[in-house]
């Protein structure tokens, strides 16, 4: 077998060969490719000597293809195709025939958003799948780098990492969820004290230094009493829901899971700035249409969340049900 030097081919010699091939006559696949017949020609003798084979030949008035030239046909016509088709599927993205898979890190509290997300979805873009990752303990910069995650939900840091967008969704407010009937209820007053005078369920993260809370308490120079440290937040509501135990959490993210497990929702008596939740990807994913898509589709869910969470601020005399 003759090795072929394919150096010198590049995809604009490929177009012209796929359309001098249909056509068998070089005046005509001129016009279609809007050159000269110069340029035609000139370009069917490149072809020739990359390929090793004269491709076309004269036969009479016609031009007939080699043998050659008819395998190559079908492949090559299909190739271009296909090509054409990514660049063309890049460059609009149509949601509603899309079998696009988008990847989304996130912390499991904030899951809540996605029963409204996947009906979005599923509404306007029922091929596409959604595949949600855990993020905690997770390098996100290098994460998005690697392509790993299309996107992530996540507490915003004040320090820019080189290479990522983000867009600040809403903040969140940390409050104190008790189970129905938790004798901190009737607390007179409702401070420092008093929740630290009961046991306290703690989200492992994966951070190495302690949480936004604890963080707060040590720099009140004062401790809490950990009865359990839970894997995620998903998990530690339900403790709350049966024990004595106090959990601190995110009031707008926890609201729904509060109300379906019927727990009292206090002040934190503890003062932490509002956290701000920001969508987070790569740079180089600016400008592709469908990952702007699924970007606006990821804020407009999280908005969403974040302000129908909001559960009324309730004093720890008050009791539910």
């Amino acid at each position: 077998m003759v090795a072929i030097d394919t150096s010198s081919l590049d995809l604009n010699l490929l177009a012209a060969l796929d359309v001098l091939l249909a056509e068998r006559n070089v005046t005509r696949a001129a016009k279609r490719l809007g050159l000269t017949q110069s340029s035609t020609s000139h370009a069917l003798q490149r072809l020739r000597e990359a390929l090793g084979d004269p491709l076309l030949v004269r036969a009479g008035r016609a031009m007939v293809p080699t043998p050659r030239a008819e395998a190559l046909a079908a492949p090559l016509g299909r190739a271009l195709a296909e090509l054409r088709r990514v660049v063309q599927h890049e460059a609009t993205f149509d949601p509603g025939t899309s079998t696009r898979t988008f990847t989304l890190a996130c912390p499991d509290l904030v899951v809540s958003f996605l029963p409204s997300l996947v009906a979005s979805l599923a509404k306007e873009a029922p091929h596409v799948r959604l595949d949600v990752r855990m993020s905690a303990g997770v390098d996100i910069p290098a994460a998005l780098a690697a392509s790993a995650f299309d996107a992530v939900l996540a507490p915003a840091s004040d320090e820019a990492s080189p290479g990522l967008a983000r867009r600040v969704l809403g903040r969140v407010t940390f409050c104190v969820l008790a189970r129905r009937g938790h004798p901190v209820l009737s607390a007179r007053p409702w401070d420092l004290d008093a929740w630290l005078r009961y046991p306290h369920v703690v989200v492992h993260t994966g951070s190495s230094g302690p949480g936004i809370v604890g963080a707060a308490l040590d720099r009140a120079g004062r401790t809490r009493t950990i009865g359990m440290i839970a894997p995620s937040f998903l998990v530690a509501p339900f403790v709350v829901a049966e024990s004595d135990h106090l959990l601190a959490a995110p009031r707008e993210l926890s609201a729904g899971i509060a109300r379906r497990l019927g727990l009292a929702v206090l002040d934190l008596p503890l003062p932490i700035p509002k956290v701000p939740v920001a969508l987070v990807w790569h740079e180089r994913m600016r400008s592709d249409p469908g990952h702007t898509w699924f970007r606006e589709r990821l804020s407009d869910a999280a908005k969403s969340l974040l302000r129908s969470g909001l559960l009324p601020r309730r004093g720890a005399g008050n009791r539910r049900g």
